[in-house]
C-alpha cells in the first residue's frame, strides 16, 4: 500500500505526523511516497488554530480530491485538529466532508501516539522537535486548542528521553522542546512542574548539543528554570515566550494569567540574569474590544523592550472560542493595519538596529544547508530557531555539512538575515 502524507501546522503536529507514519509502516508494511499521483491513500494531518490554517488544510485536501477524480488517488483521509473541529460542529456542514473519504479526529489516534517513542525522521534529522505533552489547561478565550486537544497530558520523562536518544543515534544535535504549554509539563503526571528535571535529563544525553525552549508562558518561568539556563551549557540562551498583548484590560479579556507589570519584571530579570538571552514573542492584535489606546500601549511596549524576534497575528474569530461572541469585534482591515504597523515598521526598525550591532560579533553556528541562489551556506546561531527566525549566510571554500558546527564572524546583514565569514 502506497501512502502520501502531508503535515500542516505547528511543530507539535509534525511530531504527531512522524509517529503516524511510523505506526502505518510498522503495522501495515506500507510504502511512503513523495508524489501524490497514483498513491493508494493520501493522508493530511490538518491544522485548525486560526482561519488561515483551516483554509490551507481545505485547499490541500481539495487539490488531492481533484487528483482522486482523475483516478490518481484511491482514498483521502483527514486527521488532526480540523477533523476534530468538524466532528464538534457536525460533519454534514463541513467542506472537509465533501472532499475527504474518512475523517479521523485527533483524539482517536493521539493517545496511542503519545506512548510511542519511534518516529519516521526525514533527511533533516539533525534538528528536530520533541513534544513533551499534549493539550492545555490555560483556556485563553481566543484559543480552541483545549476544545480540540483536551486538558494537558504529560508524557513520562523516561519515554521522552528514550525518544530523543533514538533520534541522536540518527544524527540529532539540536532539540526543540515543544508543547501547548511547555513549562507546565508534569503537573498532571507528577503533581508538580517537572520541566527542570526533564531538561536536566535531556542535557545528559551525550550526543545532544543544543536544547531550545519553545511555547513558554511568562507566568510559568521560574527562578529554578532561569538558574538552569544560566548554568547548563546545552540549554540555549533563547526562549520563545508568547505574551499576546500588554494592555491589562486586553490580557484580562483574553484570560491570560499575567499582567503588564509581571511581564516587564520578568523580561528585566531574564536580561539581568542572562544578559545575552534571545527573546522571541508572539503578539495578537485586533482582539475584541482592543481600542486605539490599547494598541498604542502595545506599540510603546514593543519599542521599549526590543524583542529579538516577534511574530504578530491578527485575531481570528473562531466559533469554538469563548471570544467568538464578544462585543466590539475589530474590523478586519483595522486588524491588518495594526499587524502591519507592528511588523513592517516597529519590529523592522528594531531588526535593522539589532543587526547593525551584530557586526563584528563571533558565534558558533549550526549549518542548515546551501543556498544555490546566493551561493552561500545557510547557518544559525543560538539566537535563531529553525524555520521561524532569521539565518546567517556565510561563504566558505571548505565544504560544510548540514548539522555540523562552525565558528563565524558577522560581517554585515541583508535586512532580516546576517552575513558572515568562516573563522
Amino acid at each position: 500500500m502506497k501512502i502520501y502524507f502531508v503535515s500542516l501546522g505547528c511543530d507539535k503536529n509534525k511530531v504527531d505526523s512522524e509517529k503516524i507514519l511510523d505506526f502505518f509502516i510498522s503495522k501495515y508494511n506500507v510504502e511512503i511516497v513523495e508524489d501524490p499521483d497514483y498513491c493508494d491513500i493520501a493522508i493530511v494531518n490538518t491544522c485548525a488554530f486560526i482561519g488561515d490554517a483551516k483554509k490551507e488544510s481545505i485547499e490541500v485536501i481539495k487539490d488531492l480530491y481533484e487528483r482522486k477524480q482523475q483516478g490518481k488517488i484511491k482514498k483521502i483521509m483527514a486527521v488532526g485538529c480540523l477533523a476534530k473541529e468538524c466532528k464538534i460542529n457536525g460533519f454534514d456542514n463541513s467542506e472537509l466532508s465533501t472532499y475527504a473519504d474518512e475523517i479521523l479526529p485527533v483524539d482517536e489516534y493521539l493517545s496511542e501516539l503519545d506512548n510511542m517513542t519511534d518516529r519516521v525522521i526525514d533527511v533533516v534529522n539533525y534538528s528536530r522537535p520533541i513534544k513533551i505533552s499534549d493539550g492545555c489547561d490555560k483556556n485563553c478565550t481566543y484559543c480552541i486548542i483545549p476544545r480540540l486537544r483536551g486538558k494537558q497530558v504529560s508524557r513520562k520523562i523516561d519515554d521522552i528521553v528514550l525518544e530523543v536518544e533514538k533520534m541522536t543515534d540518527l544524527g540529532l544535535v539540536e532539540l526543540e522542546v515543544v508543547a501547548q504549554d511547555t513549562l507546565s509539563y508534569g503537573i498532571d503526571l507528577y503533581k508538580k512542574k517537572s520541566i527542570v528535571e526533564l531538561l536536566t535529563r535531556l542535557s545528559n544525553i551525550e550526543k545532544l548539543k543544543w536544547i531550545r525552549l519553545m511555547y513558554c508562558y511568562p507566568e510559568e518561568i521560574t527562578d529554578d528554570l532561569i538558574q538552569l539556563m544560566k548554568t547548563n551549557k546545552k540549554i540555549l540562551h533563547y526562549i520563545d515566550m508568547p505574551i499576546q498583548h500588554i494592555s491589562d484590560k486586553v490580557l484580562r479579556s483574553m484570560n491570560r494569567a499575567t499582567t503588564k507589570e509581571n511581564i516587564k519584571s520578568l523580561i528585566y530579570k531574564l536580561r539581568n540574569e542572562i544578559p545575552d538571552i534571545s527573546l522571541r514573542t508572539t503578539l495578537m492584535v485586533g482582539f475584541p474590544g482592543e481600542t486605539d489606546d490599547d494598541f498604542s500601549e502595545l506599540v510603546d511596549f514593543v519599542e521599549e523592550i526590543g524583542f529579538d524576534h516577534v511574530g504578530c497575528f491578527a485575531y481570528s474569530r473562531e466559533k469554538l472560542s469563548t471570544s467568538y461572541d464578544y462585543a466590539n469585534q475589530v474590523p478586519e482591515e483595522e486588524k491588518e493595519k495594526r499587524k502591519n504597523w507592528i511588523m513592517s515598521v516597529i519590529q523592522y526598525r528594531k531588526v535593522l538596529n539589532h543587526n547593525q550591532e551584530q557586526i563584528g560579533n563571533k558565534y558558533e553556528v549550526i549549518i542548515d544547508g546551501y543556498d544555490t541562489n546566493k551561493n552561500m551556506y545557510v547557518a544559525r546561531n543560538y539566537q535563531n530557531a529553525k524555520n521561524i527566525d532569521s539565518v546567517i549566510y556565510i561563504k566558505s571554500k571548505k565544504e560544510l555539512l548540514s548539522g555540523t558546527f562552525a565558528k563565524v564572524k558577522i560581517t554585515g546583514f541583508d535586512e532580516y538575515d546576517l552575513l558572515g565569514k568562516m573563522l
